[in-house]
């Protein structure tokens, strides 16, 4: 065992010398691999600087990965200041190329105007070059195109057919916009119980979009044990709706033993985050709270752990599933 233990790290240490050897006398693939390595930190101690400069090596020499390697480095400014129009440049050269991750990166710089000249119809394009190759991210994208008519005339029935291409690769963005499209009938026939199979599916991978809109669709069924549950996934993750929607079952005790204290607590929480919707309830519902009432909410907000395990408690135990 101690042998093993010892030969191991001589081993590796003997591997990468010989890649750093390889990737000197210019193999792109194994400076684009090095790169890689110092960028995830994976057998070496991680450094942006070393990552940049591999990277650069093998973009300079037209290598697609590292070129798009590189894009991403200069658009979240990993061991360089953040540049939209290198990271533009590089993604551009790459998705030229072929390779559908720069193909997306590239789409959506130029959907958002970044470094490049916004042109949604371009974003369109680079969006369906990688979404064909199979580009879950791509064709997420490319859906919310067809979906609002941006770079491209409305069209559900399309939008429908690559949010599905997306949501068969788990990707739960597309799963919950598909889910979305049964509940509203766009494009397909109207189906609750389809578009709580997507939200599910979605919602099971943390996705905290989705678990508020399954707990809307389990509060319209008149289930509110299981809209709870979803609620408090989502408004754990921080997100302002589900907390919002979670403080208003504490208000109106629909699932829950009515609680002004807690409601107060949620929706200043929702507050933080940003939410409107929240800031005008929680203003309406201090105004009934007492001075004692005020301390506990204090409480709550500085200790959320002991928070959660407190709203579980309230569950009205007494409904039924």
């Amino acid at each position: 065992m101690f042998l093993s233990k010892l030969i191991n790290p001589i081993v590796h240490a003997i591997r990468f010398k010989k890649i750093v050897k390889m990737a000197e006398d210019g193999d792109v693939t194994l400076q684009n691999k090095l790169g890689v390595m110092y960028h995830n930190g994976t057998y070496v101690k991680q450094d942006y600087a070393q990552a940049l400069y591999w990277y650069t090596k093998a973009a300079h020499q037209g290598y697609a990965p590292a070129q798009t390697n590189l894009g991403e480095m200069f658009e979240y400014g990993y061991g360089v200041a953040p540049d939209d129009t290198e990271a533009a440049h590089w993604y551009q050269k790459a998705a030229h190329k072929g390779d559908t991750i720069a193909q997306n990166a590239f789409g959506w710089m130029v959907e958002s105007g970044r470094g490049v000249e916004q042109n949604e119809a371009e974003a369109f394009h680079w969006y369906h070059r990688s979404a064909e190759q199979g580009n879950a991210d791509a064709q997420y994208n490319l859906a919310q195109m067809y979906h609002a008519g941006r770079g491209v005339e409305q069209d559900y029935k399309e939008a429908l057919h690559w949010y599905r291409k997306a949501s068969e690769q788990d990707y739960p963005p597309a799963q919950t916009a598909l889910g979305l499209m049964y509940v509203r009938a766009q494009g397909v026939i109207q189906n609750d119980v389809q578009g709580i199979d997507w939200f599910h599916k979605a919602a099971l991978h943390g996705y905290a979009d989705a678990q508020v809109r399954l707990a809307e669709m389990y509060e319209g069924r008149k289930e509110p044990q299981k809209a709870f549950k979803w609620y408090v996934k989502a408004a754990q993750q921080g997100n302002s709706e589900g907390q919002t929607n979670l403080g208003l079952m504490f208000v109106f005790g629909n699932g829950v033993i009515k609680n002004n204290v807690i409601a107060y607590a949620l929706l200043d929480m929702a507050v933080e985050n940003g939410s409107e919707t929240a800031k005008e309830i929680r203003d309406t519902i201090a105004k009934e709270l007492s001075l004692t009432q005020k301390e506990e909410v204090k409480f709550m907000r500085k200790e959320p752990d002991k928070m959660w395990k407190l709203i579980e408690n309230y569950l009205d135990k007494k409904i039924e599933k």
